[in-house]
């Protein structure tokens, strides 16, 4: 991955990642409801969390080794937070009836464009305590439990607006 700000690395990686899958998108779209509905086979069972494992460590580092990398904890929880957003991206895909997946080109470009304003959100207090390991909570269970589930902890500082 080249160096660079996490949001260019991001999407980088979102785009590598859609090139990879790309010629096998047919037979992906056709195993869709076993790839994301069957929870003893599918991409949450737990025999594949090495792969979700190994796929939430390229985001993760798209965020902690970039050039303008939030401190910790905020950098590991941003990388968890935009895994999520990979998978939905990788979802979109694979539904995606569009001409030529132009459906999902827009929404790799809208992503793109929205991540220079999340990197200026991440430096305002609540953003960073709503991403934060230390207050907000975005806690995924890839690798130690059987399912993906995403818990959004969020709490309320009294004098903030």
């Amino acid at each position: 991955m080249p160096a660079g700000k996490w949001r260019d690395r991001f999407i980088f990686a979102l785009n590598t990642s859609l090139d990879v899958l790309e010629p096998h998108w047919v037979a992906l779209r056709a195993l869709t409801s076993v790839l994301v509905g069957n929870p003893e086979e599918g991409i949450f069972a737990a025999p594949t969390a090495f792969s979700r494992v190994r796929v939430q460590r390229v985001s993760q580092s798209a965020i902690t080794e970039a050039t303008d990398a939030p401190k910790q904890p905020l950098a590991e929880a941003l990388g968890r937070l935009l895994y999520v957003v990979h998978l939905a991206v990788l979802l979109w895909w694979l539904l995606d009836l569009s001409p030529n997946q132009r459906a999902t080109s827009a929404l790799v470009l809208l992503t793109k464009q929205l991540l220079p304003s999340a990197a200026l959100a991440v430096r305002v207090p609540p953003v960073r305590r709503f991403c934060s390991e230390n207050r907000g909570r975005i806690i995924d269970y890839l690798g130690t439990h059987e399912h993906l589930a995403v818990d959004i902890d969020l709490c309320v500082d009294d004098g903030v607006g």
